[in-house]
């Protein structure tokens, strides 16, 4: 069942009967009267203080990186891959038999022809691992311009210090996009011949908010698109409610909060920014979101779901996304 949606604009159009003002002072007493909510978090997970390394845009993977650009990507924790060997030139094509020949025979009650195939990819996540990303495609051949119907990508993790068995491939993050029925079963037959299992991630909303205020200061206007939106879902109900502001306020209101020299980000910090924009919302409008989860967060670079979706819409964040993601993946596995 779709969700319905409300949009709240601020600041707000002239239609409106109330405007709020969002200057530096504005931000300011948003910062100095805030109460900060408390998060779910176990303490024994919680995080203090988080350094924000920034990834390096390597211009050599500027082609791989355009190919993720503006897809909206599904994201999968993926577990060892037994048997995985991508050093001979004769094994991606077997395995492009082996799924082609599963997925015709799955849909077997539709006149299908599908054609699968692996690729190996550069490390463009700058991890220096010795388990390349890997690309996987399939197409339908049957017309005279073949169509996409699944395309994944496999991709690793930072270094681990865990030693791993002999015949062992480790691509913990895979991203995926397609019709849910062909997804569901490519992954059921990766699974079964890498002796693996595929599972959907989701994103907590303490990691969303981490990353919310820790990216903020690099967030870019486009020409379309000058503003940043929260989604927050209705529990027990379809109703979604939607915050919008300019994507100057949400950057200088974290720079009101957080010295933007300073790589440590600290916990404190986090509850703060996000508090402010509670607060704003709630003595502009009179919604009260404190206990109102998070589902969405889109601004002109990207946009992330706690369902454990993402798409990129610029090239230098994603460097960061993929980094993010990778995290995610191997905390799940911890």
């Amino acid at each position: 069942m779709s969700r319905r949606k409300s949009s709240i604009l601020l600041p707000f159009n002239l239609n409106a009967t109330k405007t709020v003002n969002q200057t530096d002072e504005n931000v300011t007493a948003l910062r100095t009267t805030i109460k900060t909510p408390q998060f779910k978090t176990p303490a024994s997970r919680r995080r203090t203080v988080v350094e924000i390394v920034e990834p390096e845009l390597d211009e050599n993977d500027l082609e791989e990186f355009e190919d993720l650009k503006r897809k909206m990507w599904s994201v999968y924790r993926v577990s060892d891959l037994n048997s995985f060997d991508h050093t001979k030139p004769t094994t991606f094509p077997r395995y492009g038999r082996i799924l082609s020949r599963y997925l015709v025979n799955s849909f077997s009650t539709q006149a299908v022809t599908l054609q699968a195939k692996f690729v190996l990819k550069p490390d463009i996540q700058g991890f220096d691992q010795e388990d390349l990303p890997v690309h996987i495609k399939v197409e339908d051949v049957q017309l005279s311009q073949p169509r996409l119907v699944y395309e994944g990508l496999l991709l690793s993790a930072r270094k681990s210090e865990e030693s791993r068995a002999d015949g062992v491939v480790h691509l913990p993050v895979l991203l995926a996009r397609g019709p849910l029925s062909v997804r569901d079963k490519v992954h059921h037959c990766l699974s079964a011949v890498f002796s693996s299992s595929i599972n959907e991630v989701s994103i907590p909303t303490d990691d969303m908010h981490w990353m919310i205020a820790a990216w903020s200061g690099f967030l870019n206007e486009s020409r379309n698109n000058k503003e940043v939106s929260f989604m927050y879902g209705i529990p027990s109900r379809t109703d979604t409610i939607q915050c919008q502001y300019s994507v100057n306020f949400i950057k200088d209101l974290w720079s009101c909060i957080h010295d933007m020299d300073n790589r440590d980000v600290e916990l404190s910090e986090v509850k703060r920014f996000y508090s402010s924009l509670i607060k704003h919302t709630a003595n502009t409008v009179g919604l009260n979101l404190n206990n109102v989860p998070l589902i969405m967060y889109k601004t002109p670079d990207f946009e992330l779901h706690t369902v454990g979706k993402v798409k990129v819409n610029t090239l230098e964040f994603i460097p960061r996304i993929l980094h993010f993601i990778a995290d995610l993946c191997e905390k799940k596995h911890e």
